[in-house]
């Protein structure tokens, strides 16, 4: 049994907006982790509890809405999770050992370029149609993402280890996205969504248990905690499902770098933080190269 996706009129337009909307959400994320970071957790037991919470509700909402859940593991939750516990947990495991030790403006910048690679995907791994809308779109975030670091741009503290990371995880994420795309085509929203968070749940449950880390939170931590879980977690993820097989691997990630805007307008709004006409100009390039992209759309 199949449960792909059917097409049918607005169903584009409730997979762009599914897609916005999580991107948006999963750009609350840091907001929340700081004080947490700050109270002494570790980015591992953080992104354990981020993916365990979420699970909690995803599980329950996978067993009701699932045509035959047996079945959907057997066709795509397999795939899926086997992608989160290894392309997924890889992909979080070089971005946070990057900013260690090399500016995040430059993390943040390099990270932009997977929405090229993935478009690149689209058309030579899935044989689609790429229209010259998107790549103006793409290059569009990538030079938006570098001038909204660019007054902080530089190496810093580099080491070896910490620029190879840098080029590795938006190739990761590239990839684990491509697989995803496949697998998410034969599985309901909620099943996709649970088969790849179980796999990355699983996956910092080992780094939990291996490095010995302190898995309990304090009870002031549990808010923040449930906001990144169910806020940051569960909807964003439930919206990837949902979203990725019904646009491709490029169309979504387009949709999604939505997230720099989001991640900035929070700086702004709520931590306070100062932003040069360069980098406001930057959030703008990322901004329009997203919408310019939807609107020649909805014109053809």
């Amino acid at each position: 049994m199949s449960a792909q996706p059917q097409p049918g009129p607005g169903a584009e337009a409730r997979a762009v907006a599914a897609a916005a909307f999580g991107s948006s959400l999963v750009g609350t994320v840091p907001y929340f982790a700081i004080g947490l970071y700050q109270a002494g957790m570790d980015v591992a037991v953080v992104l354990f509890w981020r993916y365990w919470i979420a699970l909690a509700v995803l599980i329950p909402l996978a067993w009701w809405t699932s045509p035959g859940l047996r079945t959907e593991w057997m066709t795509a939750g397999r795939g899926l999770f086997l992608n989160g516990i290894t392309l997924g947990l890889a992909q979080t495991y070089t971005y946070f050992r990057a900013v260690q030790t090399v500016p995040s403006s430059v993390v943040v910048t390099v990270f932009f370029v997977y929405p090229m690679i993935t478009l690149a995907f689209d058309r030579y791994l899935y044989a689609l149609q790429i229209r010259w809308q998107s790549v103006v779109a793409v290059a569009l975030i990538f030079v938006g993402a570098l001038l909204a670091g660019w007054p902080s741009f530089g190496l810093g503290d580099a080491d070896p280890i910490g620029l190879l990371c840098v080029i590795a995880t938006p190739v990761i994420f590239s990839i684990y996205i491509a697989i995803a795309y496949r697998y998410t085509r034969q599985a309901s929203p909620f099943a996709g969504a649970s088969a790849i968070y179980l796999g990355l749940g699983c996956g910092y449950g080992l780094v939990v248990a291996l490095f010995g880390m302190k898995a309990i939170p304090a009870l002031g931590n549990v808010p923040s905690l449930l906001a990144i879980g169910l806020v940051g977690g569960a909807i964003q993820i439930a919206s990837f499902a949902y979203a990725l097989p019904r646009l491709s691997a490029g169309r979504y990630s387009i949709i999604v770098s939505l997230e720099l805007v989001t991640v900035v307008l929070i700086g702004v709004l709520l931590l306070g933080e100062q932003l040069t006409p360069v980098q406001f100009a930057g959030i703008g390039l990322v901004a329009i190269g997203i919408i310019a992209d939807r609107l020649v759309r909805a014109k053809r």
